[in-house]
Formats: C-alpha cells, structure tokens, sequence
C-alpha cells in the first residue's frame, strides 16, 4: 500500500531538490551542488553498508554551504508538507510512510528527524536512490539558464552513469592521481617499432597503449604507478567500463594461463563491461585457451599492437 505514496514523494523530492538547485545565487555553487548530487550517487550504488553509506553522505552534506543551503531548503519543504503541492492522499500517507521505515540503530525516519542530521541521508537513500539523484540532475539540466553553466558537470555525471556497476574501489583508484595516456613517439619500420615498445619504460608503455583507446574516442587514465587492483588502466566505453592490463614482456617471455586467469577475476570483482591484455611478446595455448572461455576479455599481442600503430582500433565491442 505504500509503493504509490512513496512514487508521489519521490517526484515531490526530485522537484524540491532540483528548485534548490536553480535558486542556488552563484554558477560556482551551482557546480558544487551537482559534484555533490554525483558523489551521493556513488556513495548510493556502492558496495558500503547501511551504516557506511550513512556516514559518508552526511559528511558530504557538511562539506560545502551551498549543500548546506539545499539541505535546508528541502528538510525545511519536508517538516511543511502539508502545506505542498502533494495530494491530499499522500499528505495523509506520509507520515506513516516515514514511520514504518527502519533506519540507522532502530531510530525510525520520522518526519521529526529532518530537522536533524539523518533528513537528507534518509531522502537519498529510502526515497531517491541512485535512479531519483540521475533524476533531479536531469531536471537541473533542462532549466536553460543554467545547463550552460554546468555543461562539463553534467556530462561528467551523463559519463559516470556508465560505471555505475564498477567497483568502488575502482571509481575510487580512478580520482586518485590519475594521469593522461600520450603516445610516444615510435619508428614506422616494424622491425625497429617491436624494439621501441620492448625498450620502452613500462609506466610510458602503458600511457602509449592507453592513447589508443583515447584516440578511439574513449575517455581513458592511466594508473599511478601502484596500485594493488590488477589494472594499468580505465577506458569508459558506451556500455560500461573497460580495464587494461599491459605486459612489457621480452619476445620470449609469453604470457601464461596463470595471468589470464587472473585478470578474469579482476574483471569480475570490479564489475568491468570488458577487460584488454596488451603485451609486447605473445600468449601461451594455455592463456589463448582461458581467454576463449570468456566474452569479455580480449588479448592483444605482439603482432596485434603493431597492427594498431597501422590501422588505429575502432574496439567495436558490440558482438562481444
């Protein structure tokens, strides 16, 4: 009985937190407030738990005034429902509906708790969601006095929403420190170009091997130089997240069944749409074999690498 109430005050919610927005006085504190709307999402459709998600949001809710300012707004629209716009059926719903819902150490949301600290974590989580935060960005952004303003944010945020089923620690580990591919300069002779790319260093090996995904298109970051997740590097393709591992391996030096197994569980932990192993020397049967079992991963040798310095890939994903 309570999912129609509870649709009601979701679009009721994305109004009020997309008005506070647009009234928001300066294009500065506008940005800040849709960065926020963003990381909330992240901390929504992550792996934390209740009481993690919790913290988190509140401690984003104190990070900046203009979030401040939209938090009162709409806790402030919340505790005066009864003077809104909402019908008088879900006026009536309301309370109940906050009263039955389970929170944080059996204290129930009630309409008294938003005039707490809990009044925002309690709307992201119960009512909006990852799918209620896209909404009020969208709202935002069809008020044409301000997507001008926050065109970059927004399609930051537009791009995010493809990793939303990556892991945390990925989304985490691809703030941290990231650094753009560049292509290296190489010979064209392809004797003298294998050379070039087993000499190479490998953390400049792995921005020259990111490049390619960034020249194709795909907005693409190096790792820093350690990292403990598998992965030298991100692609964001139009169905999801794609991780690259790069081997700098000498000509006779293959790589083996071990890695590949590997590397299919790093795709499967951090929810990657596809996952590329790039070397400088060739694979095993047994690694060519452990790659077939499995759409999703796609290895590239010697031969093929030399291949994309002639023809650039296009990593047309689309038939597996």
């Amino acid at each position: 009985m309570l999912d129609l109430p509870r649709e009601a005050i979701r679009r009721w919610l994305v109004d009020l937190f997309a008005n506070a927005v647009k009234r928001l006085s300066s294009s500065e504190d506008r940005l800040q407030a849709i960065k926020w709307l963003g990381q909330s999402r992240e901390i929504l459709g992550s792996d934390l738990n209740l009481p993690e998600k919790v913290g988190h949001l509140r401690a984003l809710v104190d990070s900046r005034t203009a979030v401040k300012f939209i938090a009162a707004r709409v806790t402030e629209s919340v505790q005066n429902y009864r003077k809104s716009n909402l019908p008088l059926a879900v006026k009536i719903a309301l309370p109940a509906t906050l009263a039955a819902l389970p929170f944080v150490g059996g204290q129930a949301a009630g309409i008294a708790a938003f005039g707490g600290a809990i009044g925002v974590p309690v709307l992201l989580l119960v009512f909006l969601g990852t799918a209620g935060i896209t909404a009020i960005i969208e709202a935002v952004a069809r008020d044409p006095s301000v997507r001008p303003e926050i065109a970059e944010i927004i399609d930051v945020i537009i791009e995010d929403e493809r990793l939303r089923q990556a892991s945390w620690r990925v989304k985490a580990a691809m703030r941290e420190q990231p650094v753009d591919p560049e292509r290296c300069g190489t010979p064209e002779d392809e004797d003298s170009l294998r050379i070039a790319l087993c000499k190479m260093d490998p953390f400049r090996f792995e921005r020259h091997v990111m490049s390619f995904f960034e020249s194709a298109g795909l907005k693409s970051i190096v790792t820093r130089k350690s990292n403990d997740l598998g992965v030298d590097g991100f692609a964001i393709h139009a169905e999801g997240l794609i991780v690259v591992q790069c081997k700098r391996n000498s000509a006779d030096n293959k790589v083996g069944r071990p890695t590949i197994q590997q590397f299919k569980g790093v795709i499967e932990e951090h929810r990657a749409f596809h996952g590329f192993v790039v070397t400088t020397s060739t694979f095993s049967d047994e690694a060519r074999q452990s790659a077939s079992m499995s759409q999703r991963i796609t290895l590239v040798d010697i031969h093929s690498l030399v291949s994309w310095h002639v023809a650039a890939p296009t990593f047309d994903l689309s038939q597996g």
